[in-house]
């Protein structure tokens, strides 16, 4: 009774397991887009950051933000930007292979739709 007590408890722990690792490897990450811009381009992604540097260009605004484990990507809004250097977001864009700012060109950048405010990771270097 006992033995099988333990066994059960086990395979749920196992299968509980299993199943948050799989969610968590679904996520597109700021590692994945950097690692293989190719395979993204023109497609919509969310991607989740801290802002390290912010600039505003014209009536346009450029973002770099990085992952927890500091890889970066930039990201560039139309729109007003409320966030401020250091505060983690959830951006909604699509990957573009160059974008024209002030008259410069970026390469591998996503063209924000939505920038929302996202709380850091819980455990930021497990994924």
């Amino acid at each position: 009774m006992v033995a099988r007590r333990a066994i059960m408890y086990w395979s749920r722990l196992a299968l509980v397991t299993l199943l948050l690792a799989g969610l968590a490897g679904c996520a597109t990450t700021i590692g994945d887009i950097t690692l293989r811009p190719e395979q993204y381009y023109q497609q919509k992604l969310t991607v989740r950051g801290r802002i390290t540097r912010r600039q505003d260009v014209g009536n346009e605004t450029v973002l770099e933000i990085a992952d927890a484990r500091e890889r970066r990507i930039l990201v560039t809004s139309r729109t007003p930007v409320d966030q401020a250097r250091g505060d983690w977001v959830a951006v909604t864009g699509v990957l573009v292979p160059e974008a024209r700012i002030g008259g410069q060109s970026l390469f591998d950048v996503i063209a924000a739709e939505a920038i929302e405010p996202a709380r850091p990771p819980l455990l930021p270097n497990l994924f």
